[in-house]
């Protein structure tokens, strides 16, 4: 857990993108909401939802995926801003 809380401070994106996914949202509303270029995005969500800190919530659909803030992509978005 200590290598995830240290990869989440080093990635001002990871934190910006775990923030924004409290509420369901594709990459592109991502993208568009943080003014960051969607293929940064998409690679950032691949690597947090296989790390569980994100799940899709519409795994079966082939394009527009909406994604959401796990409860550990909770607890560890809550330690990371509790020490900065």
């Amino acid at each position: 857990m200590f290598e995830e809380i240290v990869a989440l401070k080093r990635s001002k994106t990871k934190t910006q993108i775990l923030k924004a996914l409290f509420q369901a949202k594709t990459p592109t509303e991502v993208a568009k909401q943080l003014n960051l270029h969607q293929s940064s995005v998409s690679r950032s969500i691949l690597q947090m939802e296989q790390a569980g800190l994100l799940k899709c919530v519409t795994p079966k659909e082939r394009n527009f995926r909406h994604y959401l803030i796990t409860e550990k992509g909770k607890k560890l978005l809550k330690i990371v801003q509790a020490k900065t």
